[in-house]
């Protein structure tokens, strides 16, 4: 889905985004001052949160396991001129990096596709620096339920064993069905905890960037596009994302 998620998505090059058509890091500024920092960006897409992270005077590691998502992040690279080192790879097992490497590790909606969260959480702990963030930008686990146009409102079945998202999608052969992992708050804060996280902040951003129809959205959110439009009515009633700010 990775090119027709990109011509699909309006992404923006000079913010960190964490939500769609929410504010972005220069309004949150959950990671502070990044100049001079060591930042990991795993699925990282096509970078643009590690080119805003670039461009504002960080050193940026981007990694993706999808070929496709970093061919397009090299163009942006050589559009603005920003110097990221992309490497491709599993944001499950990150250990081509040496312990105590990094002030920052984040990702905006690539947790979700982890099957085992508790690996990928330990291996990011050891990853970060004494003091260093974590930013768990993430699919809010009320996304595992159907929206009912009807009745406006998210039907939550089981809110306590949240189902596994298959996705409809076709699939290249030789490649196992896209799937969503949803994790209720309880069981994030558990997994992240138990690896010796400390939960800092936990925001659930409203879209209060989302333009009003035939608006041309002139105070854009970083993270916004035709990709989210057949979900406005969903957006304004339940969270899309919740993001998790933990340190070590």
């Amino acid at each position: 889905m990775s090119e027709w998620y990109q011509r699909s998505s309006e992404i923006a090059l000079d913010d960190v985004h964490y939500a769609p058509y929410a504010p972005g890091e220069r309004e949150l500024n959950l990671l502070g001052p990044v100049k001079g920092k060591r930042v990991l960006e795993l699925a990282c897409g096509a970078a643009q949160n590690s080119i805003a992270l670039s461009r504002w005077g960080a050193t940026v590691v981007g990694v993706d396991i999808s070929p496709n998502q970093l061919r397009r992040a090299r163009e942006l690279q050589t559009e603005t001129g920003a110097d990221v080192n992309l490497l491709m790879g599993d944001m499950e097992l990150p250990r081509m990096f040496k312990p105590n490497s990094f002030d920052i590790v984040l990702s905006s909606f690539g947790w979700e596709f982890i099957p085992d969260l508790s690996v990928c959480f330990h291996e990011c702990y050891a990853l970060l620096k004494s003091g260093g963030v974590m930013i768990v930008a993430t699919a809010h686990p009320l996304n595992a339920f159907v929206w009912d146009e009807d009745q406006q409102a998210v039907l939550v079945t089981d809110y306590f064993n949240p189902p596994v998202e298959v996705w409809a999608d076709s699939i290249p052969d030789g490649h196992d069905p896209g799937t969503t992992f949803f994790h209720t708050f309880e069981g994030m804060f558990g997994l992240l905890t138990a690896e010796g996280f400390r939960i800092d902040k936990v925001l659930e951003p409203f879209p209060n960037m989302l333009p009003e129809s035939g608006d041309d959205g002139a105070a854009k959110s970083p993270y916004a596009g035709p990709y989210w439009d057949e979900s406005r009515d969903r957006l304004l009633k339940a969270p899309f994302a919740i993001v998790y700010v933990a340190s070590k």
